[in-house]
């Protein structure tokens, strides 16, 4: 998709989605978009980043989202780009799920003073807040898995964990990465003058990215908790069977020891008795019950 929205008379917004092929000669032959830079932002696979090519008049900033995929509870972080050319604002989103930008849309309709850079921002600020939906529904889910502590814990409980532990570690680096763009544009070696309103905006986007971090920061580490106590639990219930296979392996030897003396040319008592079946039995009961009483009483069961 590629859109060209009229913000006022000083900019536009060029909306791209999912880019076709025809859409990116479109993109190269009529806004003269260099091709490497058309590479750059429809590369999904892109880190958080700032780019002020001075000699083409281009300026990139690239933010990770979250972008949720068609399993419960899977996410991924997926680029934003935002290019500025001129007068123009450019917006590119390659990944898999289509951001919804409704709400970034309607506050166009009540401010009309934009400009590309102060556009941007305002875009950096909204999509920073977009993890904020998806940490709660991983809270969510989260609490659940907590629950399970107490209860028994099924193979799919633990690969929900895993996955968990997957999308909290992907938002952890694309936090600190979307961090480190923000920072950088306020830093003072970048080549460029913001107004104190957009300095401000950015500030804000700062502040609250760094909160979103320390959520996902926390959110991680209670989850590896989780996991360690769901490895400790596991272990134990490991243990505890491992001990029940062994007491019943040595008690069912018994039985197989007492009458393979039986099959010698030994003089034993009860031998030729007919209830000497019976005497065997009772002897290896009783035998058995002395062995689990002493691993009881020494504590090894």
């Amino acid at each position: 998709m590629l859109v060209e929205h009229k913000v006022n008379s000083k900019m536009k917004w060029i909306e791209t989605n999912q880019l076709t092929e025809t859409e990116k000669n479109t993109l190269l032959n009529d806004y003269d978009i260099p091709l490497e830079m058309l590479d750059y932002v429809t590369d999904i696979y892109e880190q958080s980043g700032h780019i002020h090519d001075l000699v083409e008049g281009l300026e990139l900033v690239v933010i990770h989202v979250p972008t949720k995929l068609n399993k419960p509870n899977r996410y991924l972080s997926r680029p934003i780009s935002f290019l500025i050319k001129h007068d123009l604002l450019f917006t590119f989103n390659e990944g898999e799920e289509v951001i919804d930008l409704t709400l970034f849309k309607e506050n166009l309709k009540t401010e009309n003073d934009y400009t590309p850079t102060s556009l941007m921002i305002e875009g950096v600020n909204y999509l920073v807040d977009s993890y904020l939906p998806a940490l709660r529904e991983l809270t969510k889910e989260r609490h659940v898995l907590d629950d399970l502590l107490t209860k028994k814990l099924a193979n799919k409980d633990l690969v929900k964990l895993a996955y968990l532990q997957q999308t909290l570690t992907f938002f952890e680096s694309a936090t600190e990465g979307n961090i480190d763009v923000i920072e950088m544009l306020l830093s003072p070696k970048i080549d460029k003058s913001f107004s104190e309103d957009e300095k401000s905006r950015l500030e804000d986007a700062l502040i609250e990215a760094k909160q979103i971090a320390q959520m996902v920061e926390l959110e991680a580490n209670i989850v590896n908790k989780i996991s360690q106590i769901f490895d400790s639990i596991m272990n134990n219930n490991l243990n505890d069977t491992m001990k029940f296979l062994t007491v019943w392996s040595l008690a069912l030897a018994i039985p197989t020891l007492i009458t393979g003396f039986y099959g010698m040319n030994i003089n034993l008592p009860v031998v030729d008795s007919e209830y000497g079946w019976l005497y065997l039995i009772i002897v290896s009961v009783l035998l058995i019950t002395w062995m689990i009483l002493s691993l009881k009483k020494n504590r090894k069961m």
